[in-house]
């Protein structure tokens, strides 16, 4: 079974944000990103994880995080022996994560027509089988 968003108290996945991008701005390097001075981390971000001490489905919740609060931006996949490379834009704000986790949860609940569309298929296919079709 895997950690949701809704597993995770919001107090610890800001923590594991934190952590996360502290680390990420650790090390990374200044580069020029469009023509502008950014920072940089190049590296795999699984492995950071690790490095961490950070259960591996945190992974997605974190990042996901961070990039919806715009404090991350990912400028090239990793994968293999290949280091993803990530733009470090802002800081993480409290503020902006609350919001952001409200709006997770509104969207990931289901609407009432929702359900009951879902419903009617299921007992479309309920009366099929009960028919022989």
């Amino acid at each position: 079974m895997t950690s949701t968003d809704e597993d995770q108290p919001p107090v610890k996945l800001w923590e594991h944000v934190n952590v996360v991008f502290a680390a990420m701005q650790k090390q990374a390097k200044s580069e020029q990103v469009n023509g502008k001075h950014a920072l940089v981390f190049t590296g795999h971000t699984t492995r950071l994880f690790r490095e961490l001490q950070l259960a591996t489905p945190l992974y997605s919740s974190v990042l996901q995080r961070l990039k919806q609060m715009g404090c991350i931006r990912q400028l090239s996949r990793g994968g293999g022996s290949a280091a993803s490379r990530w733009e470090l834009i802002t800081d993480p704000d409290l503020e902006i994560f609350e919001r952001v986790q409200s709006q997770n949860r509104q969207s990931s609940q289901p609407t009432v027509a929702s359900l009951a569309q879902r419903l009617e298929k299921v007992e479309e296919l309920l009366d099929l089988r009960e028919t022989g079709t």
